[in-house]
């Protein structure tokens, strides 16, 4: 009687074990179908492709033949006539318009400082410097109680290093200085 039990026991195991396989078997076969189905469909899209590609394709109209292949374009007509253009817009956004043009941007920024000293002194080198160097960005700013005269509007100090050495030549002490400077002219 002990030998049955033992025998069925072992069956039982057997029999969940393939119960386990099998469904195993059965997703991967469903995973394996599934990728099959995908490259098919896939290659069939790119064989499409290569058919549409190699056709024409073209548009007959009243009096124009347009060719997908050829690039030229075909010139539309021009209006000699004038038009008015009215743009109407909302007061608030005019008046945020208006502010924004008025208000002068400042950027934090560098200048090349070349005196730094008195007032009258400043003012002589200023003129100086109008003179000699035709430029058109020369502050005379106030330190108190002293004043400075700085040249240009750099926005890196890699922009005012180049202008530097040009300065070095006829002010011996010009430093570079941070500053807040007004927007530069874009080139």
């Amino acid at each position: 009687m002990a030998g049955y039990l033992e025998f069925n026991s072992l069956t039982s195991v057997d029999l969940s074990n393939m119960k386990t396989n099998f469904y195993y078997l059965n997703v991967k076969v469903v995973i394996v179908t599934l990728c099959l189905f995908v490259t098919v469909d896939t290659l069939g899209q790119i064989g499409k492709n290569k058919r549409r590609t190699t056709a024409i394709d073209t548009l007959d109209g009243d009096s124009v033949q347009i060719d997908s292949t050829k690039t030229t374009l075909i010139k539309l007509p021009e209006r000699t006539e004038e038009g008015e253009f009215v743009l109407n817009m909302d007061s608030a956004i005019t008046s945020l318009y208006i502010d924004a043009a008025e208000k002068e941007v400042v950027l934090k920024g560098y200048r090349i400082q070349i005196y730094f000293g008195d007032l009258e002194s400043a003012r002589a080198v200023r003129a100086k410097c109008r003179k000699q160097l035709d430029h058109d960005r020369i502050y005379l700013e106030s330190i108190t109680p002293n004043y400075s005269v700085a040249i240009g509007d750099y926005r890196d100090r890699w922009e005012a290093e180049i202008a530097l050495s040009n300065l070095k030549i006829k002010y011996r002490d010009a430093l570079i200085v941070p500053a807040e400077i007004k927007m530069p002219d874009l080139k």
